[in-house]
């Protein structure tokens, strides 16, 4: 019987940072904690971490939401977690790391997709995983370390994403994964929602390295006494499957009836829509993955850069605002995107192109980079910042523009979720680049919500994730697109999608990328 004093631990291991939050049984938060952790860029295009680094960064997280929260011991009824996708960890006999692990916007592995197409054939790879073959996905990744790491992988006993591994270090009974945290893997059988042995063998792995599949919002065992201390929760407590990120921030969300979708803005800008069937999928441009609604499915798409761009320019070219932030006590991202309405829509002529980390959906082009077109020096520091926020915008529309053109019906509902949702100037960017209302939660971090939710289903105390869904997710409001800034932003789309296609089909990506590789 569900009361009002009963606790949901959410935890969300991200890829720059991991939030923990306390939730009541109506989706109010009670505490939160945050704590980043750095990537390690040992070549371009590689991107690695250090699994300690997350833990630290775990514990950390959860010992701040708790005595924000200060609830009794009693009341907290289960942990949920989330964490990032297409992230792989190597493990030895005893389940010790082995080298940091490739996170999922790597992308040293562009050379490897021409191997997985001649072994599988791209038009199987597709019916199979639901994807296109790409150096994205993590099955491009440990090809390309079994041809070039041979000795590493000669030692690997077990391959686990974040979700199992780090259920496992709270107290799961063994490493066992579900159909929502194998998406960017790229070795997902979409119909039977397991491992694809045949696209498993065609990179030269054994399928006995990979976990076992289970469901989606289940239970896998209790807290234990070490990890309780860590984390500064009850040992004993329930620890339950949450999902990947991108299907906790959907649930979180709400996204759960065909016609609904979400975009995600963090590091990434992640789009799931809900499906009932892969056969609702039409098109190239989404992806079909598990949901964690269990034996459901999601479409999906990606833009793997967007909120590492504000990042990148928090870091390198934000003093000014990271002085403010620390003498005001301000966001510091809040304060950048304000720098950025000094420029009109438009950004006076400069387009961005967001792509870090290649671009993604619909695209799949591992080999795109970012870039800064058509400065002049009547271009100030603002109209950087405002062409930057636009720019992800953009991104974010090759996406939605692909899902709603390859889903049968489209698009009912379009949700926004996470950090970049708080920003209401980023939002009315979005709403009016996209030309479509976007609808914003009351909890916003819906990752974190996501993964409390189906904690607390996985515990019991929810029959189903639509009972859940219908108490603990709750719409706050809609913001329409500005008409004026519309028409402005159809004609930058245009440009901004025009630009990236004469660079992809003239080789100028293909040609950085070499040489990049070849002397960096």
């Amino acid at each position: 019987m569900m009361t009002a004093t009963d606790v949901f631990v959410g935890v969300d291991a991200g890829t720059t940072g991991a939030k923990v939050a306390l939730f009541d049984g109506a989706g109010n938060e009670l505490g939160s904690g945050y704590s980043d952790y750095p990537c390690i860029y040992p070549h371009p295009g590689w991107i690695e971490q250090d699994v300690e680094d997350v833990w630290r960064g775990i514990c950390k997280a959860s010992r701040t939401a708790r005595a924000q929260a200060n609830v009794r011991d009693e009341l907290i009824r289960s942990v949920g977690l989330s964490s990032q996708r297409g992230t792989f960890i190597l493990l030895d006999e005893q389940y010790r790391p082995l080298a940091p692990c490739v996170l999922w916007n790597d992308s040293r592995a562009k050379d490897m997709e021409p191997l997985l197409a001649e072994r599988l054939g791209m038009d199987r790879f597709r019916s199979i995983t639901g994807m296109p073959i790409s150096g994205s996905w993590s099955i491009a990744k440990l090809a390309w370390l079994v041809r070039h790491r041979p000795d590493l992988m000669r030692r690997v006993r077990h391959v686990c994403n974040g979700q199992e591994f780090f259920l496992y270090r709270l107290g799961a009974d063994r490493l066992e994964s579900d159909p929502s945290s194998l998406t960017l893997n790229g070795m997902l059988d979409i119909r039977s929602l397991d491992w694809s042995k045949d696209v498993i063998e065609a990179a030269e792995l054994n399928p006995s390295l990979f976990p076992t599949v289970g469901k989606p919002a289940s239970p896998v065992g209790k807290l234990s006494r070490q990890s309780a201390q860590q984390l500064g929760l009850p040992a004993g407590t329930p620890v339950c499957r949450g999902g990947g990120d991108q299907q906790c921030a959907a649930v979180g969300a709400g996204v759960t009836k065909q016609g609904l979708a979400e975009v995600t803005i963090g590091t990434a800008a992640m789009m799931v829509a809900h499906l009932d069937s892969p056969d609702l999928v039409t098109g190239s441009a989404p992806y079909v993955g598990g949901h964690a609604v269990p034996s459901k499915w999601d479409a999906e798409g990606g833009a793997f850069s967007i909120g590492s761009c504000l990042k990148w320019w928090r870091d390198h070219f934000g003093q000014l605002e990271r002085a403010q932030a620390a003498e005001q006590g301000a966001n510091v991202y809040d304060l950048i995107v304000e720098s950025a309405q000094a420029s009109p829509p438009g950004s006076r002529g400069v387009v961005f192109h967001p792509f870090f980390a290649g671009q993604v959906t619909p695209y799949y082009d591992a080999m795109a980079r970012g870039a800064f077109l058509g400065l002049g020096l009547d271009h100030d520091r603002s109209c950087l910042v405002r062409a930057m926020l636009e720019g992800c915008a953009c991104e974010v529309r090759f996406m939605v523009d692909g899902m709603a053109r390859d889903l049968k019906g489209g698009i009912s509902e379009l949700r926004m979720t996470g950090g970049g949702a708080r920003s209401r100037p980023l939002m009315e960017i979005h709403a009016s680049v996209l030309g479509r209302p976007i609808v914003l939660l009351r909890n916003r971090e819906c990752t974190v919500l996501g993964a409390a939710l189906l904690g607390a289903v996985a515990s019991g105390h929810f029959a189903d994730v639509d009972e859940a869904v219908q108490a603990m997710v709750v719409i706050d409001h809609a913001i329409d697109p500005d008409p004026k800034a519309t028409n402005v932003y159809q004609d930058l789309f245009q440009v901004f999608r025009q630009a990236y296609e004469a660079h992809a089909q003239s080789g100028v990506y293909q040609a950085i990328y070499q040489f990049q590789q070849r002397y960096f």
